[in-house]
């Protein structure tokens, strides 16, 4: 029995991969968990490990090869590597059946294995003879390319000494400013580059996280049944409140009362959690919440693992520390891995209400907007209240009308009452 090795899709805005080392070669015995390549994506750098224990059979992507989502990388057997079976009767001649040239499979893994078949290789001495400056983030490497700087100077300073994108930055700051004629003799002119035509017009290609989302999106909207709610919930109260929750040390954002809300409803609306597949509903069994992160280049969504075990306080700690690392570009996979249900805002834009898109599978994803201060009927008079507005897009092949609507009611609720977040 064989078991093809794929490439992983790690977040919404992936759609290949970039093999930057293998951690082993043909013939050599794996364990179950075992990291087999490392791959370096839009977004993230990760290993992919083998999910069962056996002998690589055959490795089909070289180092430096880009290729798409779900693309077979090796192939792991549960035993000895496959011998050519022995020719039947009517079958070819031997001489013609067996052979002791190599390979394709076998030229390509000699020439890109510097040691031994057999004989497995721990992940260090792989990255010590890869010859590549690894455990740098995407956007790091990017950026010292450009840059023309040298990897190898750096200590990198994000999680386990990986370089990100600070690190280049501080080195590009640290170093004395060319001369203005110089950069202007390095800088092609305009008509020289081809980029603006006689009349003007710009053409540029799509970068390519801009085309997989793009895809990704259309993709949402062509496969699913979507419908957006709105409504607004008063938060007044919660401004006076969040000040004193975890002791202000970290004071909760309005994301995180509206994580912490969504979580505890999702509990009593469980399609709104859930996923289609084929003819069957998928209920994960857990509550795993994305909310959407901005970078220069684009929008990550990690994701909060079991959110319904947190309180406020605990969701404000994880929602910055995922924040940080994501800006950083410090995330692994497993922080973009299983998202059940996604959060995203523009009230920091002006935007009062929109129309999120689903993130594919799933099948609810709820948008948040600015801030506004309004006039509410007191007695004989008016007070002012803060209202948050909320915008909640659902796949109405799981979801009616009613229970959405129950559901962002129950939304509204809790965070009209701060003291049921804790």
């Amino acid at each position: 029995m064989t078991t093809e090795i794929k490439l992983p899709q790690w977040g919404m805005s992936m759609g290949e991969g970039t093999v930057t080392q293998w951690y082993v070669s043909v013939g050599d015995e794996v364990e179950a968990g075992q990291p087999l390549v490392e791959i370096e994506a839009a977004k993230v750098t990760d290993d992919v490990s083998s999910p069962t224990a056996g002998t690589v059979q055959e490795i089909l992507v070289d180092v430096d090869d880009t290729v798409e989502v779900n693309t077979v990388l090796c192939v792991v057997g549960d035993g000895a590597m496959q011998q050519q079976a022995a020719p039947q009767d009517g079958d070819e001649s031997p001489s013609e059946t067996t052979s002791t040239s190599p390979t394709e499979s076998e030229r390509r893994t000699s020439e890109n294995t510097s040691h031994d078949a057999g004989a497995p290789r721990g992940i260090e001495e792989a990255r010590m003879k890869s010859g590549r400056i690894t455990g740098v983030v995407p956007l790091a490497r990017k950026l010292a390319k450009e840059h023309d700087i040298d990897l190898a100077q750096i200590d990198g300073s994000g999680t386990s000494g990986r370089i990100v994108t600070q690190d280049v930055r501080d080195v590009i700051e640290g170093r004395d400013a060319a001369p203005a004629d110089d950069q202007a003799q390095e800088q092609p002119s305009t008509a020289e580059a081809g980029g603006v035509s006689p009349e003007g017009e710009t053409r540029e290609k799509i970068p390519r996280l801009r085309k997989v989302i793009a895809d990704r999106m259309h993709a949402s909207l062509s496969d699913t049944a979507q419908y957006t709610l709105t409504t607004t919930a008063d938060i007044t109260d919660f401004e006076t409140f969040r000040g004193d929750v975890g002791g202000g040390v970290t004071k909760p954002s309005y994301m995180d009362a509206v994580l912490r809300a969504v979580a505890a409803a999702l509990g009593h609306h469980p399609l709104l959690n859930s996923r289609l597949e084929d003819d069957s509903i998928v209920d994960p069994g857990v509550i795993n919440l994305g909310f959407a992160v901005a970078l220069e280049d684009g929008l990550v969504v990690p994701v909060i693992h079991n959110a319904e075990r947190l309180g406020l306080a605990e969701m404000a700690e994880t929602t910055r520390e995922l924040a940080t690392r994501a800006r950083d570009q410090d995330l692994g996979a497993d922080d973009f891995d299983g998202g059940t249900f996604s959060i995203t805002a523009l009230g920091g834009q002006g935007i009062d209400f929109f129309t999120p898109i689903i993130n594919p599978p799933q099948s609810a994803i709820l948008g948040i907007g600015r801030v506004r201060e309004v006039p509410t009927r007191f007695g004989s008079g008016f007070v002012w209240r803060h209202e948050l507005p909320l915008s909640l897009t659902v796949d109405h092949r799981l979801n009616d009308g009613y229970p959405a609507a129950l559901f962002l009611a129950e939304v509204v609720d809790l965070l009209g009452q701060p003291n049921k977040l804790l």
